[in-house]
């Protein structure tokens, strides 16, 4: 383990934050390779071609400032490998002015919004003069271009007069003209500064870039505001800067009028909270308590021409839809109209179907790998019925797909699956489909550096496309480098979905490896062409493709394929941390052995008495108690065959109608269920709470 601080390019809060989210050694790694203290040559012509750049510094009192430094390119460059030149002045009463002094901390950003490239680093003055200045560098790295919007720039004749007159105003509280920038801004600056240990290489200043969709940070009253902080490099300088000292400076700069707002603030991050939990791709937020502010009116001497918008927002979502969210939680489960706008087939037995929102509205980004909770009607049932199927897309805030195999019947004398074989007979481009928002907890950790390994069978491919156009994504707009292999197992070419298009990934992807296993294959299938080997995917397949040294596994399909798995890797001594599973039938443990520190419900709630239940429909009376597991568990006992699929109290298909009683749950449900319903696969019958009281008969729908 690295717990120390000596020679690590990161400082206590930073090492904390890491921890934290368990990225810690694998982040350590990567900084003591790629954190430098001078300018390797690619980066000094970077910072050469720049027209503008960014800069972090502290006044009098501690608080830190994000300021904007501009000139034609070459005014930034490079004296020497660890040396920074700055030829300009000073932007009309940029808070920088009071700030710069021999040995002054300062962060730096250099970026470049049409290609989406930035560099950032920290150092110290070792000269002035009135025509600029002088920086030592301390760090320098290279940054992931996520969540950068394209543009393209023009200068204005202003350029080269920098630091003539302009009209100001100093805030104790936001304006309307602040409130305007804030509103529409698409990115904005923050530094931070870290003082604790002035003998370590992270003492100083930082300055960074955030960006989301327009609006994305949130105004509340003339004093606070709020942003999402999204999944980054995991190097956590802001937000370790701001656990040990709670202070950040912010700059936006309105890119058509060319004014500059500057904010000092008190900073507040907050980890776990129902707006956190409903911002899509929000991994904390973070509050601003605004202390003072200016706003110089055309500080800024060029203008930008809006290209795009960064591919990584796709999975990002919007204070809008954080409300929509938390209401609909707080209300219940509410179906939502969909329209099928596409129709595609993968292989003979699995199609895909895109749904769009038949109000034209946005759509929830869900996380990559979860799934969309369903209603229809079929023709040949009675009422509607409910179902769960993985999204097979990426987030993309337009559509979902929903790759749906047709199902044969389990036994001869059983009738096929109603609501897949509905989907293939009956749902056409205009059909309407009734949805809830997506959920489910088989997700990608999107936050890990480790090499990926996605190992599926049959249907159980489509959340691992998902994961792996995410990962595409992810690579292209980031340029995360993570090694990914796809291992997947099909009988044959006609059953086996989305190969070409994972094929097509694998020829311009040089970090990733795929291997697909055929176990019939037809005579005119090509080994090496359509398939790579014959037989089952097994513990001796992975270990002829993968050195097991540090990965985060992903499993999907059939139960077999996944016990068998799950087991050959845990021998392995395979953390069942970083081993992650689904099944694509209803839902199951792969525990064997109970996990370190789990409790069975009967050890649990040992102490509770018996409670008659009466399933109401079937007129089948039981006595629970807790050894007969949920009531799920308890009708499927006696007989009875409710419907269910997640049985986690995520999907909500088991949701039941509480003619009589109450119910308590094993762990709160994601969603809680309707006035009078339970969730039968997570519930038991409460029973009495005093020792004086009398049991009470619980009385189910069923």
């Amino acid at each position: 383990m690295l717990d120390s601080l000596s020679n690590s390019p990161f400082h206590r809060g930073e090492h904390e934050i890491q921890t934290r989210l368990g990225v810690r050694e694998q982040i350590e790694d990567v900084g003591q390779r790629f954190i430098r203290d001078y300018m390797p040559e690619e980066h000094r012509a970077f910072y050469a071609q720049l027209p503008f750049l960014l800069i972090g510094s502290v006044d009098n009192a501690g608080r830190p400032w994000a300021s904007v430094l501009v000139g034609r390119p070459g005014f930034v460059h490079a004296s020497t490998p660890d040396r920074l030149k700055i030829d300009t002045g000073l932007i009309y009463d940029d808070p920088l002015k009071d700030n710069l002094s021999m040995g002054t901390q300062v962060g730096m950003l250099g970026i470049d919004y049409e290609s989406r490239r930035r560099n950032r680093m920290t150092g110290k003055l070792i000269a002035i003069s009135d025509a600029g200045f002088e920086i030592k560098i301390d760090q320098t790295f290279g940054n992931c271009p996520q969540y950068i919007q394209s543009r393209s720039f023009e200068f204005l004749p202003e350029v080269d007069m920098i630091g003539e007159n302009r009209s100001t105003q100093f805030l104790k509280s936001l304006n309307d003209r602040a409130r305007e920038i804030i509103s529409k801004a698409d990115n904005f600056y923050i530094a931070t500064h870290y003082s604790e240990d002035p003998e370590n290489p992270s003492h100083g200043t930082d300055v960074s870039h955030r960006g989301g969709k327009p609006g994305f940070v949130r105004i509340e009253g003339d004093q606070t505001l709020t942003f999402p902080d999204f999944t980054g490099n995991n190097h956590f300088n802001t937000i370790g800067n701001i656990m040990i000292n709670p202070l950040a400076g912010l700059l936006f700069i309105d890119f058509e009028s060319g004014d500059l707002l500057y904010l000092t603030c008190k900073a507040e991050i907050i980890w776990n909270s129902d707006e956190q939990r409903a911002f899509d791709g929000a991994e904390r937020l973070v509050y601003f308590t605004l202390d003072e502010g200016l706003l110089v009116k055309n500080g800024m001497p060029i203008r930008w021409n809006f290209l795009e918008y960064s591919p990584s927002l796709e999975k990002t979502g919007s204070w809008e839809e954080v409300d929509e969210t938390i209401r609909v939680r707080k209300e219940g489960n509410v179906y939502r109209n969909y329209q099928v706008v596409r129709v595609e087939p993968e292989s003979k037995t699995i199609t895909s179907f895109y749904l769009k929102p038949e109000d034209g509205g946005d759509i929830h980004c869900h996380k990559v790998g979860q799934f969309l909770p369903i209603e229809i009607q079929p023709p040949s049932a009675d009422a509607p019925i409910q179902r769960t199927y993985t999204i097979s897309n990426a987030p993309n805030g337009s559509y979902y797909r929903l790759s749906i195999k047709r199902e044969p019947p389990a036994k001869p004398d059983l009738p096929p699956g109603v609501s897949s074989n509905y989907f293939h007979d009956y749902v056409k481009p205009g059909t309407s489909i009734r949805a809830m928002s997506p959920r489910g907890k088989f997700t990608l950790e999107e936050s890990s550096t480790r090499s990926v390994v996605l190992i599926s069978a049959g249907v159980g491919a489509t959340p691992m496309i998902c994961m792996l156009e995410q990962l595409d994504k992810d690579r292209r707009g980031c340029g995360c480098s993570r090694q990914v292999w796809f291992i997947h197992a099909a009988q044959n070419s006609e059953v086996h979905a989305f190969g070409d298009y994972v094929h097509r990934l694998a020829k311009d992807w040089a970090r990733l490896r795929v291997h697909v296993r055929y176990s019939r294959p037809l005579d005119n299938d090509i080994e090496g062409k359509d398939y790579d080997s014959i037989g089952h995917v097994d513990i001796d397949l992975l270990k002829s493709l993968l050195s097991f040294d540090d990965y985060e596994f992903y499993l999907c399909g059939p139960p077999p394929f996944m016990e068998s798995l799950y087991e050959s890797l845990k021998s392995l001594n395979i953390d069942e941390e970083r081993i992650h599973y689904e099944f694509f039938g209803p839902g199951a443990t792969l525990h064997k052995e109970r996990p370190s520190g789990f409790i069975s419900m009967a050890e649990q709630l040992g102490d509770l008495a018996p409670v008659p239940v009466q399933f109401a429909r079937s007129g089948i009376e039981a006595i629970w108690d807790p050894t007969k597991g949920t009531l799920l568990d308890l009708a499927e006992s006696e007989g009875l065959q409710p419907a269910y699929s997640c049985r986690s109290g995520i999907c909500q298909t088991c949701t039941t109608k509480v003619v009589q009683g109450e119910v308590d749950y094993i762990e709160p449900p994601m969603v809680p269920p309707g006035e009078d319903t339970a969730l039968i696969c997570c519930s038991y019958p409460r029973s009495k709470v005093k020792e004086n009281e009398n049991v009470k008969r619980l009385v189910l729908d069923l």
